[in-house]
């Protein structure tokens, strides 16, 4: 855990100058904006749950302070609703966390009307960086940004920092951002093009060209590595939050279509090999992905968790009969993981989402996939008195016959799996610090693995085998990690 830092909040793109202005009339930009759903209740009605926002419970949970800020013209830092004279006298709290206004220069009312570009957002957002570390004391601080804003992180971080961004940049949390672009559906390519052409309201934002230009990539970089951050920063400092739900997102979702949020394709919205968790949410709006429980767990545990738990799947090989049918030419990797105590899912990759991890039928005999990395709090457990931090791993395998690029349907029934099987873990530190006690099982063997509850040093992996008539081997390892410390610079 890198401590209780302040957070710098930078929102998406507003395209319209109506968007521009409605965005300026949010105080919190969208942040502080929650939902409210209807669930079964106790006694099979219907039941509400409530979400208030992940500014309020970053206020309600952790005690964080709001303020306001935005750059001027001549990069002075401007605090906003009388915050710089409160603040000057008691000091600004370094658990702070700090709205980044840049639309307001954008608007016709408040300011003049003219968009800043990406490079000048980034710029500018380093310039209140500076501001926030100078005035609370603090070493580093945390990025959270919402689709556009973390592009406008990224610009900041490769762009304006470069080797100097681990030492002042903590941790990168992104809510659908779009780090390989936006791009239309198959057959309405003409229109991203075109996009690119005219760039109205800077929409070419999103195109491979000025990608290149405000990430820092030459001219010639690969469009399919764009999401790449090089070594401007540890990709395992970067967590990418994924919507796997297309269908409520109304602006752009025809053009886009499924495999999406409803804007962003999910194989764009991620950095290259950053932790990723996919959630059934649109990229924004009423079921948008930043007012949800979803959301809000996976940021809270990656900004302030003690402990994270990468899990692989690794050394699959099938049995010899699925293994010399030729047809047989990828697996669909179905993983939900839940922790104990919540009421929501961390992660959610399944097959009728468009998400499930698509891998070669033998890829995996000699390699690995990680499915996800888990963070888990002390701080968070249901009781106090409980010393493990349990969580589950939902693991299912289904096979995909395709013979000529065509998907054979006629040669399995829907939801057929190869594997199928829950495993529930609780990981906590024993109290001389030279290890971890683990304990585990699998539901449908109904057991305690062999080794659980035993020590385990924190270098080493936890392997937990995977048992099917239809496999030679394969396994679940996890890889465990304090991550209490500070942040390295």
């Amino acid at each position: 855990m890198s401590g209780y830092l302040p957070i710098i909040y930078v929102r998406g793109y507003a395209g319209s100058e109506g968007a521009v202005e409605a965005t300026v009339n949010l105080p919190y930009y969208g942040f502080n904006q929650g939902s409210t759903q209807v669930r079964t209740g106790p006694d099979g009605d219907p039941d509400f749950f409530i979400f208030e926002s992940p500014l309020v419970r970053l206020m309600k949970d952790h005690g964080y302070a709001d303020i306001f800020a935005r750059v001027d013209d001549d990069g002075a830092v401007r605090l906003l609703n009388g915050e710089d004279e409160r603040y000057r006298e008691q000091g600004f709290p370094p658990r702070s966390l700090w709205v980044y206004r840049y639309y307001d220069r954008s608007s016709e009312r408040v300011g003049d009307g003219k968009r800043d570009d990406i490079e000048t957002l980034g710029k500018n957002l380093g310039l209140l960086l500076d501001f926030v570390l100078r005035e609370t004391g603090a070493r580093q601080v945390h990025l959270v940004a919402h689709s556009m804003g973390g592009l406008v992180c990224r610009s900041l971080i490769q762009r304006v920092l470069k080797k100097n961004a681990p030492k002042r940049v903590a941790r990168l949390f992104t809510y659908a951002s779009p780090h390989r672009g936006i791009h239309f559906r198959r057959g309405l390519g003409f229109l991203t093009n075109v996009r690119d052409l005219l760039g109205l309201n800077d929409s070419d934002t999103f195109g491979p060209v000025r990608m290149r230009q405000y990430l820092g990539f030459p001219r010639d970089w690969d469009e399919r590595r764009l999401h790449e951050i090089g070594n401007h920063f540890p990709v395992e400092r970067v967590f990418s939050l994924i919507g796997t739900n297309h269908s409520d997102y109304n602006l752009a979702r025809l053009a886009v279509g499924p495999g999406s949020d409803g804007l962003v394709q999910m194989d764009h919205a991620y950095v290259h090999g950053s932790s990723r968790a996919f959630v059934y949410r649109s990229h924004s709006g009423p079921m948008g992905i930043v007012n949800s429980e979803e959301g809000y767990q996976n940021l809270q545990r990656f900004l302030f968790g003690d402990t994270s738990v990468k899990i692989d799947l690794e050394g699959l090989r099938l049995e010899d009969g699925l293994r010399r049918d030729e047809d047989l030419r990828f697996l669909l990797v179905e993983a939900t993981v839940l922790i104990r105590g919540e009421e929501v899912v961390m992660t959610d990759q399944r097959e009728e989402h468009g998400s499930a991890l698509t891998v070669g039928a033998r890829d995996l005999e000699q390699g690995h996939e990680t499915l996800f990395r888990t963070y888990l709090a002390r701080s968070r457990r249901p009781s106090s008195r409980e010393r493990y931090s349990h969580f589950q791993i939902r693991l299912r395998l289904l096979p995909h016959y395709v013979r000529e690029r065509r998907v054979l349907k006629d040669r399995h029934y829907r939801g057929e799996h190869l594997f199928q099987d829950t495993l529930t873990v609780g990981i906590r530190d024993t109290d001389g610090g030279e290890g971890r006690l683990v304990r585990a099982s699998w539901t449908a063997l109904d057991s305690d693995l062999p080794g659980a509850g035993t020590r385990h040093p924190r270098s080493d992996d936890i392997r937990f085998e995977l048992k099917s008539r239809h496999l030679q081997s394969g396994a679940l390892v996890l890889r465990v990690r304090d991550e209490s410390g500070e942040a390295q610079s």
